[in-house]
C-alpha cells in the first residue's frame, strides 16, 4: 500500500471553478458541459491523489479488517472469490457521477476516510459493494441484484443505511425516530438527551411540542411563569447542531406542534427571515399537525380559539396532544375551566402559506386523515423528517 502526502492546494481547484461557471449562462445557454468538466477535475485533482491506493482487493479489505474500519462477520459470509466478483461486476459499469454536487456530496460526506479525515478509503463503487454484501446476509444471488439496482441508481437505501453499513465505527441503519414530550421538565430533558444520543447515531428525530404549556401559563398555581415552546425550541438545534455522526453527517430534526396550540404564532415566527436573533431557529425544521376542524374554520373564515395544553390535560386526564380536535373543538370553546385565546383563522394561514413561501416550512400532516387511513392499533400523534 503506497502513502502519498496529502495534495497540497496551491491556487484555486479548478473544479470549483467549472462549476461556478455552471450558473453564468453563455449565449443565453446554461453551461451544462461545465458541470460535466467540474466532475472529470475534481477526480483528477483531488479525490484520486487524496484516495490511499491498494494493489489488490484483498490487500484493501484486510486493511480495513485489521485497522478497525469494516466489520468482518458481514465478509465472512461470503467466500473471497465471490466478493471479488461482486466488485468486478460494480467496476466494470464504469459508472460515473452526473453532476459536480452529487460526486462532492459522496466524497466530502458519505465515503470512508482515514481517522485523520485526510485520505479516502472507499469508492463509490466499494460503498454499494458493502452495501450489496451486508444486506443481502450472505445470499450471492441477492447481493448480486442489489449490486444491478444500486449501479444503475434504480434504487437508493437511506441515507444512514447507505453510510453506516458495514462500518465498524456507525451508527444505526435507520432514518427516523419519533420523540413525543409531556409536560414537564423531566421529560424535556430526556427527550434533549434522547435527541442527542439519535443524533449521535445518525438519525433524524421528529419532536412533538403540542403537549407543552404554551407562554404564560401557570407553574405550580402561579400564572405567567411558563416560557412556551419557543425556548424549548433552541435547546434542541442547539443539540442537533452539536451531535452529528462523527462529523460524518449533521444532526437533523423536526419539532411538530398542533395548530390549536397557543404558541402557534410564536413557533411559525422563528422561521422569519427578519426575527430576533434571540429566539430566530436557523437549522430545526418546523411541522404543524392539522385537524380537519382548522379547514372548516378556515374554510367559513370563522375565528378560532387556541387551548392551553396545560388546562386540557386538567379536563381531560390525558396530554393535549390525544384529543381529538374536530371532535371536542365546541366542548373545548365552551369549557369554562381552558383558557383559550381567539385569532382569525384565515389570518393564521396567511402566515402559515407566507412562511412556506419565504422558507418552504412548516410541514404539514392533516392528522385526522392520517388516522382514518391508520390500519394499525393506536393513534399516530406526528410525522417525522422523512
Amino acid at each position: 500500500m503506497e502513502s502519498p502526502e496529502l495534495v497540497k492546494k496551491t491556487k484555486e481547484d479548478t473544479y470549483f471553478t467549472l462549476n461556478n461557471l455552471l450558473n453564468i449562462p453563455k449565449d443565453g445557454k446554461i453551461q451544462l458541459e461545465k458541470d460535466r468538466e467540474a466532475v472529470k477535475a475534481y477526480f483528477l485533482e483531488y479525490v484520486n491523489p487524496n484516495t490511499v491506493f491498494f494493489h489488490t482487493l484483498d490487500e484493501k479489505l484486510d486493511y480495513l479488517i485489521e485497522n478497525n474500519y469494516i466489520k468482518e462477520d458481514f465478509l465472512n459470509q461470503y467466500s473471497r472469490k465471490f466478493i471479488k466478483k461482486l466488485f468486478q461486476k460494480l467496476y466494470k459499469k464504469k459508472f460515473r457521477f452526473r453532476s459536480f454536487m452529487g460526486a462532492y456530496k459522496f466524497y466530502s460526506q458519505y465515503a470512508m476516510k482515514t481517522d485523520d479525515k485526510s485520505r479516502f478509503l472507499e469508492r463509490y463503487e466499494d460503498r454499494l459493494a458493502f452495501n450489496c454484501l451486508a444486506f443481502a446476509h450472505g445470499n450471492e444471488q441477492l447481493a448480486l441484484d442489489l449490486a444491478d439496482e444500486f449501479i444503475n441508481q434504480r434504487y437508493q437505501p437511506a441515507t444512514p443505511s447507505f453510510l453506516s453499513i458495514g462500518k465498524s465505527r456507525a451508527g444505526e441503519l435507520v432514518s427516523c425516530f419519533l420523540l413525543t414530550l409531556s409536560d414537564d421538565m423531566n421529560s424535556i430533558g430526556r427527550a434533549i438527551n434522547s435527541a442527542l444520543q439519535l443524533s449521535k447515531l445518525g438519525g433524524g428525530v421528529g419532536i412533538s411540542l403540542t403537549n407543552l404549556r404554551g407562554n404564560n401559563d401557570p407553574i405550580k398555581g402561579v400564572d405567567g411563569l411558563a416560557d412556551g415552546v419557543v425556548p424549548v425550541m433552541k435547546l434542541f438545534e442547539d443539540a442537533f447542531s452539536y451531535a452529528n455522526q462523527g462529523g460524518a453527517r449533521d444532526g437533523a430534526g423536526v419539532v411538530y406542534l398542533s395548530v390549536f396550540h397557543p404558541d402557534i404564532v410564536d413557533f411559525l415566527s422563528v422561521r422569519k427571515e427578519n426575527a430576533d436573533e434571540k429566539v430566530r431557529i436557523k437549522t430545526l425544521s418546523l411541522g404543524l399537525i392539522v385537524p380537519d376542524k382548522y379547514y372548516e374554520l378556515v374554510k367559513k373564515n370563522d375565528h378560532m380559539y387556541l387551548f392551553s395544553p396545560h388546562d386540557v390535560e386538567k379536563e381531560y386526564g390525558k396530554a393535549f396532544s390525544y384529543i381529538d380536535i374536530t371532535k371536542e373543538y365546541d366542548n373545548l370553546v365552551n369549557n369554562p375551566n381552558i383558557r383559550k385565546t381567539k385569532i382569525k383563522a384565515r389570518e393564521l394561514e396567511t402566515e402559515i402559506s407566507n412562511l412556506q413561501n419565504e422558507s418552504g416550512y412548516p410541514y404539514i400532516i392533516n392528522i385526522d386523515t392520517v388516522n382514518k387511513a391508520n390500519p394499525v392499533d393506536g393513534t399516530i400523534l406526528m410525522s417525522n423528517l422523512c
